[in-house]
């Protein structure tokens, strides 16, 4: 496998990634009212300096693993009726959680210390998101010391600092992965949420910048976070969006609405904030790939969804329903300004 070097091109993806996140953290903010709110609900009101140090996760253990090989966790259910067929894995799944920590007590979470924040991440996290890739190869899912929720509402700088500290854990997880665990498979790339900012800026610190990497990648799942043709995908040098099934080297992204559901502080954000680029994504176009067909910006019609799982609590298979919903992708077939 080739080694990572920082070239001076992936300095400068760093350097704009930094500026991203500041940017992103302002942008993600609602209305005036709703903004206090939500800061007086969740934005902790410590210092994240006074905050006590915790250690940095250790890849090498097995108990710094939300899933991994050999490990018995939710990430391998498998709805009713869907039976493991797959006997010798030829392929990796890297997915990384999206926000699970709810409290103001701290800026980053710790590992293993809050018990609402370890059942969201079991019972939603794993159970409906990583397991989904089961079927597909090996799931390796770190824990990190996830930026809190209440980070995403901060202006004064702290939680940007929050989410440099928790983005630090998973270039480290995934540095220890593909060093010790991968051993040249193809793999996976998955995240929601927080865990798809932390994806999308993994693919121009790692990725874009390693041939052999980029060769091996299957496809990027970067769901519930706004990725920008041009602005995101456009500098990273070949990594393009999924245009078909068939696809491969790609990524998959899309933002979910109920039917009467409102995209408004989505298509704000968006265009209030820079691309990998460095440039502002206001008028430039935001991957939505349909997830029936992977087709950019298209419909798919009911009898296109292979099904559905309903949600249950706890560690059980949930109830398979076929052919649930159709689906509409809208977000890619216009440019916002």
């Amino acid at each position: 496998m080739a080694k990572h070097k920082t070239a001076p091109a992936a300095k400068f993806l760093l350097a704009i990634a930094g500026v991203i996140v500041l940017i992103l953290i302002a942008g993600v903010l609602f209305t005036s009212n709703e903004s206090t709110m939500m800061k007086w609900a969740f934005v902790p009101s410590h210092e994240i300096a006074t905050e006590e140090a915790t250690e940095a996760p250790d890849y090498s253990s097995e108990t710094a693993w939300a899933a991994r090989p050999g490990m018995s966790t939710n990430a391998l259910l498998l709805p009713e009726g869907i039976m493991q067929t797959m006997q010798v894995p030829e392929a990796d799944v890297f997915y990384i959680h999206p926000t699970t920590y709810l409290s103001k007590e701290r800026w980053n979470a710790p590992l293993d210390g809050d018990e609402a924040a370890l059942g969201r991440r079991a019972n939603f996290a794993l159970k409906y998101q990583a397991s989904a890739f089961g079927l597909a190869g090996q799931v390796y899912a770190p824990k990190y010391r996830q930026a809190a929720f209440g980070a995403f509402f901060d202006d004064s700088g702290q939680g940007v600092q929050a989410l440099v500290k928790a983005h630090a854990d998973v270039l480290a997880a995934f540095d220890h992965y593909m060093a010790n665990d991968n051993d040249g498979r193809p793999f996976i790339l998955a995240g929601h949420s927080q865990g798809a900012l932390h994806a999308l800026l993994l693919l121009a610190e790692r990725i874009a910048i390693n041939e052999d990497l980029k060769e091996r990648m299957i496809a990027a799942y970067i769901i519930g976070w706004p990725v920008s043709l041009e602005g995101d995908l456009a500098p990273l040098g070949g990594i393009d969006a999924c245009e078909s099934p068939k696809d491969t080297g790609c990524v998959v992204s899309f933002q979910s609405f109920s039917k009467d559901g409102d995209p408004s502080g989505i298509l704000e954000m968006f265009a209030k904030t820079p691309g990998l680029n460095g440039k502002p994504r206001a008028g430039t176009t935001m991957l939505c790939t349909n997830p029936l067909n992977w087709h950019v910006g298209a419909k798919a019609p009911k009898d296109a969804n292979l099904g559905a799982v309903e949600l249950v609590s706890g560690a059980e298979a949930s109830p398979h329903l076929p052919q649930a919903l159709p689906a509409h992708a809208v977000a890619s077939a216009a440019s916002f300004t």
